[in-house]
C-alpha cells in the first residue's frame, strides 16, 4: 500500500508560553495561534505533555479542559480562568 498525503502546508505561528502558579500546582503551557486558523488555539500543557485545540468561543468548557488535559475539576478551573484572562487581553490588544 502507498501513503498518499493529503496536506502538507507551512505556516507562520503566533506561539505563547506562560507559566503560572495555581493553588494546585505550575502550569507550563504553550499557546499557538495561527493565519489559517484564527478563531482557535492550541493548548499544549508542557509538563504533561497534552494538548488540545480549542475554539475561542469554547474557552469556558471546564469539561472540555478536563477531558482533553486530563486534568480535575480544580485544575481546569484555574486553567480556565487563567486562560481567559489570557484571550480576554489578546483581544484587548488586537
Amino acid at each position: 500500500m502507498m501513503n498518499r498525503t493529503l496536506s502538507d502546508q507551512t505556516e507562520q505561528a503566533q506561539i505563547r508560553y506562560v507559566s503560572f502558579m495555581g493553588d494546585s500546582r505550575r502550569y507550563d503551557i504553550a499557546i499557538v495561534k495561527s493565519d489559517q486558523q484564527q478563531d482557535k488555539s492550541l493548548i499544549i500543557d508542557l509538563q504533561r505533555s497534552r494538548y488540545t485545540e480549542v475554539h475561542d468561543r469554547d474557552i469556558e468548557d471546564i469539561d472540555y479542559f478536563c477531558h482533553f488535559l486530563h486534568l480535575n475539576n480544580y485544575e481546569a478551573e484555574e486553567l480556565q480562568e487563567y486562560l481567559t484572562n489570557v484571550f480576554d487581553e489578546e483581544t484587548t490588544l488586537h
